[in-house]
């Protein structure tokens, strides 16, 4: 878990004040579902399911013996009308609030939705007797020993052709619309500022506590400087508890090697001073 704390306490009992980059920010959380992003990826996730019913019919009529280049059309036609709206409507509402955006990333959002509209258009055009085979109009003529098949699309046909063509269209404006209205990037950093601001005035006001305490206190400093004294006399007896225990191993090991125990009877002694 990352620490929040404006500052952190070590060992030797002084503070470390972190610097603002490395805490945490507070996450933007709207005030109801409908301005939230998961109300705006759920719309998007809807239009896309619609367009990719409706193109998979389209390839599928012309495109059904080449699945790999059939699945690339239709991805291509869905980044096309769901994921450009998306782009597009973002970065605009971002220009609107200020912030500074390519005009290049615009164009191309744009260009790729006009591409895409353009294509989808000749195409349900073109193919309106391949993808609905069951309204067009078939005659059959003979020829003198042979048959011609004559067929012309109805009106229901061509009606069924532009419905499927402007549906893309109509998904794709309520994508730009749902994501230029839900997405506010200004309004999110803001309340995200708001509650860091919150935050770091609350740990202000802990230190502003701390230190007063400190000011208060006349015997703090005495307190701490035996608190060191009682410290560094622990120190040194540690150091030399373990200078003996050094001392004790060396005289057995030269005792095992010697085979006299009186060649090794000499102690140095240390005086330890005391603080």
């Amino acid at each position: 878990m990352n620490n929040k704390k404006l500052y952190t306490l070590d060992n030797e009992g002084n503070l470390r004040f972190e610097k603002r980059r490395q805490l945490n920010k507070s996450k933007h959380k709207p005030d109801s579902f409908w301005n939230s992003s998961y109300f705006l990826a759920l719309i998007i996730i809807t239009c896309v399911a619609a367009d990719y019913a409706c193109f998979s019919s389209l390839f599928a009529s012309f495109l059904y013996s080449n699945a790999m280049l059939r699945n690339i059309c239709i991805i291509a036609m869905v980044i096309a009308f769901e994921v450009s709206p998306v782009y597009f409507a973002y970065n605009m509402k971002r220009r609107s609030c200020g912030y500074s955006v390519p005009t290049i990333s615009i164009f191309v959002a744009f260009f790729a939705f006009v591409l895409g509209a353009t294509a989808n258009i000749i195409l349900r055009l073109t193919t309106h007797s391949l993808v609905f085979p069951d309204l067009v109009n078939i005659s059959t003529s003979v020829i003198g020993n042979s048959e011609v098949i004559e067929s012309s699309g109805s009106s229901n046909s061509i009606i069924y052709a532009w419905f499927f063509a402007v549906l893309p269209i109509i998904t794709s404006m309520i994508v730009f619309a749902a994501t230029y209205t839900i997405s506010n990037p200004l309004l999110k950093e803001f309340e995200k500022l708001k509650k860091e601001n919150i935050e770091l005035t609350d740990e202000i006001t802990q230190l502003e506590a701390i230190l007063a305490e400190y000011e208060a206190d006349e015997n703090h400093l005495d307190r701490l400087l035996t608190d060191d004294h009682a410290r560094y006399n622990a120190a040194l007896l540690m150091i030399q508890k373990q200078r003996d225990e050094y001392f004790d191993f060396c005289r057995q090991r030269m005792a095992e090697r010697l085979g006299s125990p009186a060649a090794t009877s000499y102690r140095v002694e240390h005086s330890v001073s005391k603080f």
